[in-house]
């Protein structure tokens, strides 16, 4: 894979989406993965996709609930919208069933419950088209007053933890940006970009699929970026239904251990370690405790899945760790973290990382034609 210009590492700037005459724009199929969501609520996010300025060419629903639950969801649609019955409940793993059999050039994955404006899909599909190594592209969401910020931009701290950026912010305006994680409540992907990099961990179900398919495309020296002007309003309301601690904390480890290099978590371990001893703290007094402890048995049950992934991962891999640790954030800030907690975390965990970078710290890597023009 030739090297491509990175602008949020190389500098470079990166401008506006240009507006692309419309015979010119790629296809887009849209994916809603459901599961037991309120009929209008379905309904609601097929609706603002058949509005689009620009609307996708077709529109898969997919159900992971009971079957026959879409009959009556979809009915009076025109045929470019669909439901396809999962064998079984696949969690938000099913996008990959979608990416199989939709026909797009673009996959765009939107929650049943978020609602995208009219143009959200015009401009999502129209940065993506402007750099061929743009992967994946995110949408700014909005809380259901569609002035408050919901998530978008995500942080991603160290340790892998990734909280909703800019949560109960204002909304922001600006142009796209590279980041290193965009919400999975809606973004847009490159439909052979997602298949090379082999669509979302089967292993993960549910639950920390963005932050694990936007690392993976920053290893693999493509580029994930951030839309604002691209809006989308979601019915967002925290529940811990289903063991939501129990797959967040399995899922989080589980990026960790396949996409660092080996060197990297050596130089990790004591922050890494010390931040599991805190989350035991806070799951011991938040009443989920077992459900953390799961999360270990979990992960060495599928420690043989684990290191294939590994494996896969780091053969794929294009850009090194100290490379992309410039797009991490070594500030836990969030208004969704207790302050006393992070800022006790940041005491520690600011100053370490500054010496972890210098211990990564190498001459960046030479692409393929650079090493070529190399004097000898």
């Amino acid at each position: 894979m030739r090297p491509q210009s990175h602008p949020a590492i190389d500098g470079a700037a990166l401008t506006a989406p240009r507006q692309p005459h419309e015979d010119a724009m790629a296809s887009v199929s849209a994916v809603i993965i459901s599961y037991d969501e309120p009929r209008e609520q379905t309904r609601a996010a097929v609706e603002s996709l058949l509005t689009q300025t620009r609307p996708p060419v077709e529109i898969l629903v997919l159900n992971n609930g009971a079957p026959g639950r879409l009959r009556e969801t979809l009915s009076g649609y025109p045929a470019s919208v669909s439901g396809i019955e999962c064998r079984e409940n696949l969690g938000f793993v099913a996008l990959n069933e979608a990416a199989a059999q939709a026909g797009g050039d673009y996959l765009l994955c939107i929650n049943p419950d978020a609602r995208a404006r009219r143009d959200g899909l015009q401009l999502l599909t129209a940065t993506a088209e402007a750099d061929a190594s743009v992967a994946i592209v995110g949408a700014q969401i909005l809380l259901d007053d569609g002035a408050t910020r919901n998530a978008g931009a995500n942080p991603l701290h160290p340790t892998g933890i990734s909280p909703s950026g800019g949560f109960g912010e204002r909304r922001e305006d600006g142009p796209p940006r590279d980041v290193m994680v965009v919400s999975g409540a809606c973004f847009l992907a490159r439909r052979s970009a997602f298949l090379e990099l082999g669509g979302l961990a089967r292993d993960l179900f549910l639950y920390y699929d963005d932050v694990n398919i936007c690392w993976r495309a920053r290893l693999a020296g493509l580029r994930v970026v951030y839309c604002p002007q691209a809006t989308v309003t979601h019915g967002y309301e925290f529940s811990a239904r289903g063991g939501k601690w129990f797959l967040l904390e399995r899922n989080r480890l589980y990026t960790l251990l396949s996409h660092y290099e080996a060197p990297t978590l050596a130089l990790l371990a004591p922050l890494l370690l010390a931040t599991e001893a805190g989350i035991l703290a806070v799951a011991a007094r938040g009443g989920w405790l077992a459900q953390k402890l799961s999360a270990y048995a979990s992960l060495w049950q599928m420690r043989r899945q684990l290191l294939d992934q590994r494996r896969r991962v780091q053969a794929a891999r294009r850009r090194s760790d100290a490379e992309l640790l410039a797009l991490f954030e070594d500030r836990l800030d969030s208004a969704l973290m207790p302050k006393a907690a992070t800022a006790v975390a940041n005491l520690f965990a600011v100053p370490y990382m500054a010496l972890v970078r210098r211990l990564l710290a190498s001459p960046p890597r030479l692409g393929a034609r650079e090493a070529e023009g190399r004097p000898r």
